[in-house]
């Protein structure tokens, strides 16, 4: 793509000018090129925030015809298509489901290796498949999320998401069964140690960066439950319903928030 031309040139010191590409590509009418991306990835990220999951998946697909090869269509194409699962109406529409997104999201990683968010996008999408895999393959896409988000944190430390999945992994590892378990030490030699404090230490942080997030919130009161702090969880679910969802995520972990704080014996107000 010519784009890519002009960004690599760029990142080289050549100017367009000097590189004598500026009178061309506005002569062929590819100087809007970067600009009619833009527009498309701004109107899907608002049909993102509006929940319009499938209005967003088409445009995104359609941006993937006309810029293929980029990490900033792929991993937010991976995000819709992992959206839909909420709404799949079986187990085996899940499943294609979430092996779709997993692979749009290393399709974005492929695109560009240093794109923080295409390598969180990975590790999301690893977790997406946890239900539809067998007990192996949980271990080894455990180890991999766990990578992949901390490369993620390492190319961009302020993104709460990574926190946020590094979280979730501390979690599930301090909580994994025997079973499991046995997997990773027979299969692996083990996998890292995870832990419920480092869990919310994770959480804490994502929260430190995104206070508005549902989902951050969420998962630390399971944390916190966990932890035998019943009290300090009520009081984040509770803060779940006060919240406005800025996605689908947080919109269904506000609906479980809800049903947990049901289920804990406490009254609600059903959340705005």
């Amino acid at each position: 793509m010519v784009h890519q031309l002009l960004r690599q040139l760029q990142r080289a010191g050549i100017s367009l000018a000097a590189a004598g590409l500026l009178g061309w590509c506005a002569g062929v009418g590819w100087a809007s090129e970067p600009a009619a991306l833009a527009e498309l990835l701004r109107r899907a990220d608002e049909l993102d925030a509006r929940q319009e999951v499938a209005a967003a998946l088409r445009l995104l697909e359609e941006a993937d015809h006309r810029f293929p090869k980029q990490a900033e269509v792929l991993f937010r194409l991976a995000k819709q298509q992992s959206n839909q699962i909420f709404e799949a109406k079986t187990d085996a529409e899940k499943k294609r489901l979430a092996a779709l997104c997993l692979a749009t999201a290393e399709r974005a990683v492929t695109a560009d290796p240093q794109h923080a968010r295409a390598r969180l996008s990975v590790g999301i999408c690893l977790a997406k498949n946890f239900p539809h895999v067998d007990n192996q393959t949980k271990v080894n896409y455990s180890r991999r999320l766990k990578e992949e988000t901390e490369k993620a944190i390492a190319l961009e430390p302020k993104l709460d998401l990574a926190y946020h999945m590094l979280g979730r992994w501390h979690f599930e590892v301090a909580e994994m069964n025997f079973i499991l378990k046995g997997i990773a030490k027979l299969v692996y030699g083990g996998i890292p140690a995870g832990s419920l404090a480092a869990a919310r230490d994770n959480f804490e942080r994502a929260l430190a960066l995104a206070p508005g997030r549902i989902i951050h919130r969420h998962q630390l009161a399971q944390t916190l439950l966990a932890l035998g702090k019943k009290t300090d969880a009520i009081a984040q679910l509770q803060q779940c319903l006060a919240l406005k969802p800025v996605d689908k995520d947080d919109a269904e972990a506000q609906a479980e928030a809800e049903r947990q704080l049901r289920r804990l014996g406490v009254a609600v107000t059903p959340a705005r």
